[in-house]
């Protein structure tokens, strides 16, 4: 059997590995157009800042380890068409730019999910940037070592955008966020997103919201932002809207896709193409609230949904159970978190809900390094079923947002959930868990 694998990151590599270590007679083949594989994207941020000194921390795997394990690795070759009736598809080789054709018995689409470029009138690619693979890590290291550049413009107030505004300003450098939207991580409720931007303005950093970017233009050696509030002075840009699937190449085949162009698969990770797979940041997942697909690109899901498809490959039985799109960020001395939805997505998806939010210490109010920390439940109105919780604080917040998705994945009412024994201990939490006392709150 020939497996072809479209793409070397998280899902791709997650997918070969796991597929070879139960299955030694597969051919498997990896087309990865880029020179890297198997690497942490989200500890990018990071080494932009200079907490992780080496570029090569980031790598999990390098090609050689895929290759020591029988896994045909092809770096710089690009995957252009799919003709999913013949079960081939068309490679073109970067180095020379000569092109071929594969055949597959199953065929992994991997193929991860683009930044979002702006197309703005006066964009200068020298200028303005994005942030999504370690090719656009490299070009950003390149123009802060090389320019020192003492100013800059994040376009969007998303994940990216928040954990390079702290990268920047750890930097020196005068940072500058435009938010189309009232506040910064519109995945959270308005105040939550206030809370991060006043941590962000309290390190130094500035917001604009509300700002919708026209344009760019460069004035006697100077480079401006345009924006519907005037024009902004900056030595470059990063453009962190959002991402969008790599899925161009698949134009002319019957795939069943969501608006946004991410795969529709079900929950064995198959496609509505005949052993056609997608996993990862291409593809959709199923929301165990919402009870529908969508698509949240993020890393947590690329592993598993890799894992997934490497065993229905293998013949096992496996499937994915979907997803409560947690998350936590980072944000200078806070931290952000949500599991779940908000109260507006449930009102958008036509649930009724209520929320209640508290605030409590983080510790034992007598120990030191207590910091309060704020606490959001949504519920279901009629029966009381927890739907979603934002955490936003400075102590404990992570480990909270994980008790709570096990919450949300168990689908517990809040009289349950109140009654769960925590651990308590005056360095970790008061007696009654911040988590708890918000749950009290629902009568």
């Amino acid at each position: 059997m020939r497996v072809i694998i479209i793409g070397g990151d998280a899902a791709g590599m997650s997918a070969a590995s796991k597929l070879r270590r139960l299955d030694e007679k597969p051919e498997i083949f990896v087309f990865e157009r880029s020179k890297d594989v198997s690497y942490s994207a989200c500890g990018m941020p990071y080494h932009i800042k200079g907490g992780i000194e080496k570029e090569a921390s980031l790598y999990v795997r390098k090609p050689e380890d895929f290759t020591k394990k029988n896994i045909r690795m092809h770096l710089h070759h690009e995957v252009t068409a799919l003709a999913a009736k013949k079960r081939e598809i068309t490679v073109k080789d970067l180095s020379n730019m000569k092109t071929s054709t594969h055949a597959y018995d199953r065929l992994v689409i991997a193929t991860g999910a683009d930044g979002i470029r702006l197309d703005l009138p006066g964009t200068d690619k020298k200028r303005v940037l994005t942030f999504n693979d370690m090719e656009d890590m490299r070009r950003l290291k390149r123009l802060l070592e090389e320019e020192k550049p003492k100013r800059a413009v994040i376009v969007g107030g998303g994940f990216i955008g928040v954990e390079l505004a702290e990268a920047f300003r750890g930097r020196g450098i005068e940072t500058t966020i435009h938010e189309r939207e009232a506040e910064i991580l519109p995945q959270l409720d308005a105040d939550f997103g206030k809370d991060a931007r006043k941590e962000i303005e309290r390190h130094g950093g500035n917001v604009a919201r509300g700002s919708v970017v026209k344009g760019y233009e460069e004035k006697d050696g100077r480079f401006f932002v345009l924006t519907n509030a005037g024009e902004e002075e900056t030595d470059f840009v990063i453009e962190a809207v959002g991402v969008k699937p790599n899925t161009g190449f698949l134009a002319g085949n019957d795939l069943d896709c969501l608006p946004n162009g991410a795969i529709r698969v079900n929950d064995a990770m198959e496609t509505s193409l005949p052993s056609v797979f997608a996993a990862g940041d291409v593809a959709s997942v199923y929301h165990r609230i919402l009870e529908r697909d969508v698509h949240i690109p993020l890393g947590t899901h690329a592993n598993k949904t890799g894992r997934i498809v490497a065993e229905r490959i293998a013949g096992r039985a496996a499937h994915f159970p979907g997803v409560l799109g947690s998350f936590v960020v980072k944000i200078f001395d806070k931290t952000a978190a949500k599991t779940g939805i908000t109260l507006k997505e449930a009102e958008a998806a036509g649930i009724g809900a209520e929320s209640v939010t508290i605030e409590a210490p983080s510790r034992a109010g007598y120990y030191p390094g207590v910091e309060k920390i704020k606490v959001r439940i949504v519920y279901r109105r009629k029966d009381k079923r927890l739907l979603g919780f934002q955490l936003f604080g400075a102590d404990g917040v992570a480990q909270r947002l994980n008790a709570a998705a096990v919450a949300l994945w168990a689908k517990m009412d809040a009289a349950t959930f109140r009654q769960t024994d925590f651990a308590y201990a005056p360095p970790f939490s008061p007696v009654y868990d911040p988590l708890l006392i918000c749950a009290n709150q629902i009568k």
